[in-house]
């Protein structure tokens, strides 16, 4: 698909590299990548290049410098392509700029990887939508809940539970029934679907978060009360565009830290657009965290001893296919069974992670 761009605009394009059928994984291969772009079109003074791997943050690459008679610029990087590293199967977003003279076409370019060549194609045009900055997810912190009349949060084991919340805003609480069936909550409550802790209570978040928990963010237990739970949002993109959905996982402060119950928790992370039944998964991650060892204190109960979180930053990049204009985020419990359509959902009781400060929003 062609970069859409006006005249005189600056953005960034993507390139992916990706193995063929059949072909060896490739681990840590310092490869010369290189670009020419078309006539009318420049790589912008100030200009960056970045690598975007699934799960860490964007890292800034050096290049040589950019040869403006040829408009050629060229970067070297270790690939990783396959090898189940945490830098494999990233892409590249690279800076351009359409010269303000440039003709309404379709200009035509060059990239390349060693003797490997694609074309870079780059349509002019009128100005077209931008990415909203910001985090695209309402209520990621949790904070915004409604609880029944008369109701509020209630201690349990030396935790405090918002069992009778009726709402997470924008959230749909639901559950997964086993052989690919999702049932939303009939209610639209979240009932025992999930489990809501109080963060300011027993969060435990971390000091160092970037950007900071504000106050009143709370954890969300996918898993609930013996429930494969899910939660998901829908929320609009700009078609072509670059995103990043970010969030932190942690081991569950329940149940007893003593064994038997050190089993590990699992959370799976997911961006998809179109219709239900035909939907098309964009980006998609399976965690699984362990039991930390470490003691945190529990808010109602001083005799109590709770796991600490340990909590996890997590990284999901994805870009938004030409056409389409809004994605939805669901966050699931897979349970025993996974989400293998062939099998029943079982929950298994303790394999539960909690998930908090959920963001989405556009990058370079």
């Amino acid at each position: 698909m062609p970069v859409h761009l006006a005249r005189g605009q600056q953005e960034f394009f993507a390139i992916d590299l990706r193995l063929t059928s059949g072909s060896a994984p490739i681990s840590g291969q310092k490869e010369m990548i290189w670009v020419e772009f078309p006539v009318w079109v420049e790589f912008p003074k100030g200009g960056k290049v970045y690598y975007h791997p699934p799960k860490k943050p964007r890292e800034e690459l050096a290049y040589a410098p950019y040869d403006e008679a040829n408009r050629r610029l060229q970067f070297t990087h270790a690939i990783h392509l396959g090898d189940h590293t945490d830098e494999a199967d990233g892409y590249y977003s690279v800076n351009v700029q359409v010269l303000p003279g440039a003709p309404e076409d379709l200009l035509w370019g060059r990239l390349g990887i060693g003797t490997a060549t694609a074309p870079l194609r780059i349509q002019v045009g009128p100005p077209g939508p931008h990415p909203v900055p910001g985090n695209l997810i309402r209520n990621g912190g949790f904070a915004d809940v409604r609880f029944r009349a008369g109701k509020d949060w209630r201690p349990l084991e030396g935790v405090l539970y918002g069992y009778e919340a009726q709402q997470l805003d924008a959230w749909t609480v639901g559950r997964y029934k086993g052989r690919g069936v999702w049932e939303p909550s009939k209610t639209g409550e979240p009932g025992r679907l999930i489990d809501l802790i109080n963060g300011d209570a027993d969060g435990h978040f971390p000091a160092d978060a970037e950007p900071p928990f504000g106050k009143g963010e709370n954890a969300v237990d996918i898993n609930g009360d013996n429930t494969c739970g899910f939660i998901e949002q829908t929320v609009d993109v700009t078609p072509g565009a670059a995103y990043e959905l970010a969030f932190l996982t942690g081991y569950h402060v329940l149940p007893n830290p003593e064994e038997p119950y050190h089993r590990p928790t699992y959370l799976r992370a997911e961006v998809r657009c179109g219709k239900p039944g035909a939907e098309t998964v964009l980006a998609q991650e399976d965690y699984v965290q362990y039991y930390t060892g470490k003691g945190a204190a529990a808010s109602h109960d001083s005799g109590k001893k709770l796991n600490d979180p340990g909590w996890r930053g997590r990284r999901l990049p994805f870009r938004v296919p030409q056409g389409v204009t809004a994605v939805t985020v669901r966050f699931a419990n897979p349970g025993r069974s996974g989400f293998n359509k062939e099998l029943d959902a079982n929950p298994d009781g303790s394999s539960g992670m909690l998930l908090a400060h959920v963001r989405l929003g556009a990058t370079p």
